[in-house]
Formats: structure tokens, sequence, C-alpha cells
């Protein structure tokens, strides 16, 4: 009877890519700039996010499209 082994194969696991580590750094730092600022609120953080992401995502969007061959 063959048992199944459950390896964790650390080579393979992927790196994120250095987009999303600036994207992560920057949410950080608003954060704590928005917890320091006594005029910044909650709402201006989530607008931060909002757009950070969607440049996220659109650089991203255009990373994988440049990289598309037909």
């Amino acid at each position: 009877m063959e048992e199944n082994k459950v390896t964790l194969d650390l080579s393979k696991l992927s790196m994120p890519n250095m987009e999303f580590v600036v994207y992560i750094v920057a949410l950080i730092v608003a954060a704590i700039v928005i917890t320091a600022s006594d005029t910044l609120t909650i709402a201006s953080w989530f607008q931060f996010y909002l757009i950070t992401t969607a440049i996220y995502i659109l650089s991203r969007g255009i990373a994988k499209a440049h990289n598309v061959t037909e």
C-alpha cells in the first residue's frame, strides 16, 4: 500500500514581484502616516488604498499583456 506523503519544496515557491512589495510598503507607510496625523482620517487611507490598488492592478495587467505571445 502506497502512502501519500506531503512535502514542502521551498525551492518551487515563487517570490513576490517588486511591484507587490512596493504596493504593500506604500500601504503600510500610508497607515503609519494617517495614524500619526491629526487631520487625516481612515477615509483618507481608504481612498489611498483604492487608488493604489487600481494602479497596481493596471500595472500588472500591462505587464501581463506585454508578455503575451501569439
